[in-house]
């Protein structure tokens, strides 16, 4: 009894799994014939270009041939300025630099003093403008001579090139300073003045000193009278560099 229990439950459960078997195959089936009914998808389209040779436009090439030389400019000659000279130019002479103790355009005199008694001595050497030989009364008429036949003018020029050189009539000598003897000074004084168209001698001032002597050549210089400096044939006034040497007797 107990066996025949056993079978029938053995029975159920092997129809329950055929059944569940069945049923798996059915839908397998099912599946495979869903699968192979469906249309196969479209073929891509072929491409339009494929297979045809690509072409890449070309600029048109340059013509051929020796192109024309271009034509050389043509150099463009500079005018010529022409600037019209005058016809007579008067020329002023330049402002003199300082003499110095060798220039030719200044007047050189050597004082010689005594040192024996201290006493004052006179001119002893050479001077580019020698007085004038005869008495003072006659060089004042000589002077006055001169200024009245010349043009005056009052204009002060430089002394420059194309004038005549100032020739000395007359005046006081340099005389050593009691200072100057005792000091033994000695060397060159440099001063500029004013030759003026009658001759005369003023506005000096020192430019190169010695102690104890400036003041004693101003006074001398300024004592001395000149045949006037001319330019172009008429007297001038004329700023003038003197240039004195100062030495003791041995």
């Amino acid at each position: 009894m107990f066996n025949s229990v056993m079978e029938r439950q053995r029975a159920g459960r092997l129809g329950a799994g055929v059944w569940l078997s069945i049923g798996v195959h059915a839908a397998v089936f099912v599946a495979v014939l869903f699968i192979s009914a469906r249309p196969p998808p479209p073929a891509p389209e072929p491409d339009p270009f494929e297979g045809r040779p690509w072409v890449v436009p070309m600029s048109p090439a340059a013509p051929q041939g020796t192109p024309a030389p271009a034509q050389p400019k043509q150099a463009v000659k500079p005018r010529t300025r022409r600037d019209t000279a005058p016809r007579q130019v008067q020329a002023l002479p330049a402002e003199p630099l300082p003499a110095e103790p060798d220039a030719t355009s200044s007047l050189t005199d050597e004082q010689a003093a005594s040192s024996d008694d201290g006493a004052t001595g006179h001119p002893a050497g050479s001077t580019d403008c020698p007085p004038v030989d005869g008495p003072i009364g006659v060089t004042d008429v000589l002077m006055d001579q001169l200024v009245s036949s010349y043009s005056q003018t009052e204009e002060l020029h430089p002394f420059g090139p194309g004038m005549t050189p100032p020739v000395m009539l007359g005046g006081q000598p340099i005389a050593y300073t009691p200072g100057a003897l005792a000091a033994g000074v000695e060397g060159t004084l440099v001063a500029k003045c004013t030759i003026t168209v009658d001759g005369q001698v003023k506005d000096c001032r020192v430019i190169k000193g010695l102690p104890h002597m400036n003041e004693a050549v101003l006074e001398s210089l300024h004592s001395r009278r000149y045949r006037p400096v001319t330019y172009q044939g008429r007297p001038v006034s004329v700023s003038y560099s003197f240039t004195v040497k100062l030495k003791l007797p041995r």
